[in-house]
């Protein structure tokens, strides 16, 4: 009995490995071919097949070979040659290719190559070879002219080429740049505090890291940073000795501490001789009109985009917070103003604008709904302005810059409650709401700019698409998104452009647009030159979206002190141009009764436009100066005039 037993159980066991062997042969049969066997593009071509033993099998990338140069190697990154590539995409333009016949000097080519554990990176268009840690990384280049990131499991990295300093190839030039303009907050330990970010490890400056350059680390953490997915930040300058004019920005967040990562990165680095020209992929955003929006908005959105004239509206002043108690005396000044200039100019305005901010100091600041019921209440159609809402990401009007910014508490979750009732009132609000939320992004002056978010407009990002989100789970339903860039940015820097602030293009409605000219000078830039600027450089992507000059003015020039003495301010300049602001305002108004004409397309784009009614102040030794006089006082006669017969010629 028991050796029939054992003779079964042998049966059984044969028949086992014959089955296995079978389904063996089965799975090989039908399983990945290789790449010469396909058709399949290069990136399935390299999969990983196993064998029997489970272990992974890599498979050299063949196209690999047929463009791998010598001089693409890197020991460290363990990528030697071709036969160490095993995952080769190649970008041109912005976007996959299968020819590798393409001559890098014809167009915008970058070579990505996968290895075991690193990727190389060869950027022609920019001029240099980089490795990355991981196997298969995305790479993104829609906005290849201005920046291009590599992400993997852990971290992002957004590196950029930079040769806009204004200040020379000089050493005294670079200084000047580099403290105005770069490291004025990321190398400040009183502003780090204030914000709740350490260092990881002492900011450093290395002139043998990199053989023939000077490298700046900065490296930080995010503290308090449970909402915040990537919370690491690794900084490098790194600049060739002598050249003044040009370096490389690297900006790394990741979840984990990375320095280690970080250098060899840095170390990675290496320029070759720029071939093409780098061409962004982003094309025209789309304009997704919410299903959400309640009907009046709706309404009020398509006679916006179809309108043949343009919207005016006069800013003043500020509707105070709901809970201020100078409502009864701001309230009186925003009507009496108003009225002043809707007098003189004949014009019942279309746009109501107010700014607000997150609060003052501690206290917080809500919308201002009597006022807002009051002087605006507008939905396009009822005879009432429009409510344009600015609202900045700031606690202290854009001052103290050096301190506290909210923008870390905002991507922490600190301010949502605050938002939700902001939300909350919005929505009770009802009527449609210009919403314009954090201008000027692009400049140095305001608490949300790129150099206070650590050299990284993606911050911008994150905290814009919160409030966005926010408002959608609050049932918010009359909001259009403005995102408004200033005309030129500043720092000039490619990492700085506008388009790098641009959030999800389901989070935007509407282009606003600000270009001032102060006035102060002998001869004034024309509303055309200015403005067409800003149509060449913007029509290429925001195309579908209705364009809003939400802030603007030409100056009538001078400069007024303060003199206590008098309790008032005194000329101390004697130079108003009001002749010069005249003529401005009428060649202006020329332009738009000249939309269809060749050449002045920018003017037609235009829905809404609103004066900056308000003198610009400045603190200078102690002293309080206007130094743009953007106010249309009563004296400027001609300039009223030409309001008055410019808005009757283009709103017959």
């Amino acid at each position: 009995m028991k050796k029939a037993l054992s003779l079964i159980i042998s049966l059984l066991i044969a028949a086992s490995f014959v089955l296995t062997s079978c389904n063996n042969d089965i799975d090989s049969e039908s399983g990945s071919p290789s790449f010469e066997e396909s058709n399949t593009s290069v990136e399935e071509a390299s999969t990983p097949v196993e064998d029997e033993s489970s272990e992974v099998v890599m498979t050299p990338d063949e196209n690999a070979k047929k463009i791998w140069q010598d001089s693409f190697a890197d020991a460290d990154a363990g990528i030697n040659g071709a036969d160490d590539v095993y995952n080769l995409t190649v970008y041109n333009k912005g976007e996959v290719t299968t020819d590798l016949d393409t001559e890098p000097a014809s167009g915008d080519v970058k070579y990505v190559f996968g290895g075991k554990e690193n990727t190389r990176i060869i950027n022609y268009a920019d001029g240099y070879m980089l490795s990355f840690p991981g196997a298969e990384i995305e790479t993104n280049l829609k906005l290849a002219e201005l920046r291009v990131q590599y992400k993997n499991e852990n971290s992002i990295l957004t590196l950029s080429k930079e040769t806009s300093n204004p200040y020379g190839n000089t050493e005294n030039g670079w200084n000047t740049y580099l403290t105005e303009w770069l490291n004025r907050f990321i190398d400040n330990a009183d502003f780090l505090a204030a914000n709740s970010i350490n260092r990881t490890r002492k900011a450093a400056t290395y002139e043998d890291f990199l053989p023939g350059y000077t490298v700046m680390f900065y490296d930080m953490f995010i503290r308090l940073s449970k909402q915040i997915e990537r919370p690491y930040y690794n900084i490098a300058i790194v600049r060739e000795n002598g050249v003044y004019n040009k370096f490389w920005l690297f900006v790394m967040k990741s979840t984990e501490k990375s320095e280690d990562a970080f250098d060899r990165i840095v170390k990675s680095f290496k320029e070759i001789e720029p071939q093409g020209k780098a061409v962004n992929s982003q094309g025209q955003y789309n304009l997704t009109v919410p299903e959400y929006w309640n009907d009046e908005t709706k309404a009020y959105f398509e006679k916006l985009c179809n309108q043949n004239t343009c919207d005016w509206g006069m800013f003043v002043r500020s509707m105070p917070s709901e809970k201020s108690s100078s409502i009864k005396s701001e309230s009186a000044i925003l009507e009496a103003e108003t009225e002043r200039l809707s007098t003189a100019m004949n014009y019942d305005f279309d746009i109501m604008p107010t700014y607000m901010h997150i609060g003052w100091g501690n206290e917080l600041h809500y919308f201002p709904m009597t006022l807002a019921n009051t002087y605006a209440g507008g939905n396009g159609f009822n005879g009432k302005p429009v409510l344009q809402f600015t609202y900045q990401f700031t606690t202290l009007n854009n001052g103290n810059l050096d301190g506290f910014s909210p923008m870390f508490n905002i991507i922490r979750g600190n301010y949502d409650r605050h938002f939700r009732k902001l939300a909350q009132d919005v929505k009770a609000y009802g009527k449609p709401v210009l919403f314009r939320l954090c201008n000027e992004m692009n400049t140095d002056w305001t608490s949300y700019c790129g150099m206070i978010t650590l050299c990284d407009p993606d911050i911008f990002v994150m905290a814009w698409e919160r409030l966005y989100n926010i408002f959608l789970e609050e049932g918010v339903d009359n909001c259009i998104w403005i995102f408004n860039p200033i005309a030129k940015s500043t720092p000039y820097s490619s990492w700085g452009e506008a388009l790098c602030y641009m959030p999800d293009e389901k989070c935007v409605q509407a282009l606003g647009l600000t270009y001032y000219e102060m006035g102060n000078g002998t001869t004034v830039e024309s509303f055309k030159d200015m403005y067409g600027y800003e149509y060449n450089t913007f029509d290429p992507y925001y195309d579908a979206f209705p364009w809003i000059i939400s802030e603007f003015a030409c100056g009538s020039g001078g400069e007024r002190l303060y003199d206590w003495g008098i309790g008032g301010y005194k000329n101390t300049v004697l130079r108003r141009n009001a002749k010069l602001q005249a003529k401005w305002v009428k060649e202006m108004f020329d332009c738009f009764e000249k939309s269809d004409k060749p050449g002045y397309e920018f003017a037609k784009k235009i829905k809404g436009a609103v004066w900056f009614c308000v003198n610009d102040y400045a603190s200078i030794d102690g002293n309080t100066y206007i130094i743009n006089n953007l106010r249309i006082d009563p004296e400027l006669t001609d300039t009223i005039e030409c309001f008055r017969d410019g808005l009757a010629r283009t709103h017959q």
